[in-house]
Protein backbone atom coordinates (compact mmCIF):
# COMPACT_ATOMS: atom_id res chain seq x y z
CA UNK A 1 0.00 0.00 0.00
CA UNK A 2 3.00 2.39 0.75
CA UNK A 3 4.37 1.71 -2.45
CA UNK A 4 1.04 2.84 -4.05
CA UNK A 5 0.85 6.08 -2.27
CA UNK A 6 4.29 6.94 -3.15
CA UNK A 7 3.77 6.05 -6.71
CA UNK A 8 0.64 8.46 -6.87
CA UNK A 9 2.79 11.06 -4.65
CA UNK A 10 5.70 11.11 -7.77
CA UNK A 11 3.43 11.11 -10.15
CA UNK A 12 1.22 14.25 -8.80
CA UNK A 13 4.78 15.62 -8.44
CA UNK A 14 5.91 15.15 -11.42
CA UNK A 15 2.74 16.08 -13.29
CA UNK A 16 3.30 19.97 -11.71
CA UNK A 17 7.00 20.33 -12.73
CA UNK A 18 7.62 23.78 -13.75
CA UNK A 19 11.37 22.45 -15.48
CA UNK A 20 11.05 22.96 -19.52
CA UNK A 21 11.52 20.00 -21.39
CA UNK A 22 13.76 19.69 -23.89
CA UNK A 23 13.02 19.72 -27.15
CA UNK A 24 12.88 16.60 -29.21
CA UNK A 25 14.03 18.17 -32.67
CA UNK A 26 12.36 16.47 -35.97
CA UNK A 27 9.89 15.08 -33.50
CA UNK A 28 8.25 17.43 -31.82
CA UNK A 29 5.16 19.79 -33.58
CA UNK A 30 4.35 23.22 -32.59
CA UNK A 31 1.56 24.08 -30.27
CA UNK A 32 0.75 27.09 -32.66
CA UNK A 33 1.42 26.36 -36.27
CA UNK A 34 1.86 22.56 -35.94
CA UNK A 35 4.89 22.61 -37.62
CA UNK A 36 8.06 20.41 -36.68
CA UNK A 37 10.42 21.87 -34.44
CA UNK A 38 13.82 21.19 -36.06
CA UNK A 39 15.99 24.49 -35.59
CA UNK A 40 18.11 24.81 -32.20
CA UNK A 41 18.39 28.34 -32.47
CA UNK A 42 14.49 29.26 -31.93
CA UNK A 43 11.44 28.25 -30.16
CA UNK A 44 9.79 28.56 -26.78
CA UNK A 45 7.71 26.81 -23.96
CA UNK A 46 4.88 28.02 -22.07
CA UNK A 47 4.95 25.68 -19.02
CA UNK A 48 1.47 26.27 -16.83
CA UNK A 49 0.58 26.63 -13.10
CA UNK A 50 -0.49 23.29 -13.75
CA UNK A 51 2.76 22.17 -15.25
CA UNK A 52 1.38 21.71 -18.87
CA UNK A 53 3.93 22.15 -21.21
CA UNK A 54 3.03 23.85 -24.81
CA UNK A 55 6.19 24.00 -26.91
CA UNK A 56 6.86 26.42 -29.98
CA UNK A 57 9.36 26.49 -33.00
CA UNK A 58 9.18 30.20 -33.03
CA UNK A 59 9.19 33.04 -30.44
CA UNK A 60 6.49 34.70 -32.82
CA UNK A 61 4.31 31.03 -32.56
CA UNK A 62 4.24 31.64 -28.53
CA UNK A 63 3.46 35.11 -28.59
CA UNK A 64 0.59 34.46 -31.31
CA UNK A 65 -0.77 31.40 -29.28
CA UNK A 66 -1.33 33.75 -26.27
CA UNK A 67 -2.51 36.65 -28.67
CA UNK A 68 -5.57 34.09 -29.86
CA UNK A 69 -6.57 33.53 -26.40
CA UNK A 70 -5.98 30.15 -26.38
CA UNK A 71 -4.26 30.36 -22.86
CA UNK A 72 -4.62 33.25 -19.80
CA UNK A 73 -1.43 34.84 -18.82
CA UNK A 74 -2.72 34.07 -15.12
CA UNK A 75 -2.49 30.24 -15.52
CA UNK A 76 1.62 30.70 -17.08
CA UNK A 77 4.14 30.01 -14.28
CA UNK A 78 7.10 30.56 -17.36
CA UNK A 79 7.55 31.88 -20.73
CA UNK A 80 10.79 30.24 -21.80
CA UNK A 81 12.58 30.68 -25.08
CA UNK A 82 15.50 29.09 -26.41
CA UNK A 83 18.47 31.35 -26.69
CA UNK A 84 19.90 31.52 -30.24
CA UNK A 85 23.76 31.98 -29.14
CA UNK A 86 23.46 28.38 -26.92
CA UNK A 87 21.42 26.63 -29.56
CA UNK A 88 19.13 24.08 -27.07
CA UNK A 89 18.92 26.29 -23.61
CA UNK A 90 15.84 27.73 -22.92
CA UNK A 91 15.92 30.84 -20.73
CA UNK A 92 13.48 33.72 -18.84
CA UNK A 93 11.53 34.97 -21.46
CA UNK A 94 10.84 37.90 -19.62
CA UNK A 95 14.50 38.36 -18.77
CA UNK A 96 15.58 37.89 -22.79
CA UNK A 97 17.13 40.54 -25.06
CA UNK A 98 15.55 40.38 -28.78
CA UNK A 99 16.81 40.71 -31.90
CA UNK A 100 14.59 41.65 -35.08
CA UNK A 101 16.66 41.12 -38.08
CA UNK A 102 16.06 40.13 -41.85
CA UNK A 103 19.16 38.57 -41.75
CA UNK A 104 19.10 35.96 -39.48
CA UNK A 105 15.42 35.12 -40.04
CA UNK A 106 13.45 32.83 -37.30
CA UNK A 107 11.03 29.81 -38.40
CA UNK A 108 7.82 31.65 -39.02
CA UNK A 109 9.16 34.79 -40.48
CA UNK A 110 8.97 37.47 -37.64
CA UNK A 111 13.19 37.37 -37.94
CA UNK A 112 13.08 37.45 -33.96
CA UNK A 113 15.43 35.35 -31.69
CA UNK A 114 16.30 35.87 -27.96
CA UNK A 115 19.60 36.15 -25.80
CA UNK A 116 20.20 35.68 -22.16
CA UNK A 117 22.11 38.75 -22.43
CA UNK A 118 22.60 42.10 -24.04
CA UNK A 119 26.27 41.76 -24.97
CA UNK A 120 25.52 38.05 -26.57
CA UNK A 121 22.43 39.94 -28.20
CA UNK A 122 24.71 43.29 -28.94
CA UNK A 123 26.82 40.51 -31.10
CA UNK A 124 24.33 39.02 -33.41
CA UNK A 125 23.13 42.66 -33.60
CA UNK A 126 26.93 43.38 -35.44
CA UNK A 127 26.76 40.83 -37.88
CA UNK A 128 22.95 40.87 -38.25
CA UNK A 129 21.94 44.30 -38.13
CA UNK A 130 18.23 45.03 -37.03
CA UNK A 131 17.15 46.44 -33.65
CA UNK A 132 17.41 45.16 -29.67
CA UNK A 133 13.67 44.82 -27.87
CA UNK A 134 12.62 43.95 -24.56
CA UNK A 135 9.94 41.22 -23.96
CA UNK A 136 7.26 44.06 -22.86
CA UNK A 137 8.51 45.97 -26.23
CA UNK A 138 7.86 42.58 -28.07
CA UNK A 139 4.96 42.44 -26.39
CA UNK A 140 3.59 45.37 -27.28
CA UNK A 141 4.61 44.85 -31.33
CA UNK A 142 2.75 41.61 -31.76
CA UNK A 143 -0.31 43.93 -29.72
CA UNK A 144 -0.16 41.90 -26.24
CA UNK A 145 0.10 45.21 -24.23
Amino acid sequence: MLKIILLIMSLFIAACSTDPEPFNYGKDQCENCKMTIMDNKFGGEIITTKGKIFKFDAIECMVNFVKQGKINDNEVNKYLVIDASKGGTFIDAKNATYLISENFPSPMGADLSAYSNRSDAEGFQKNYQGELKTWDEILTKFKLK
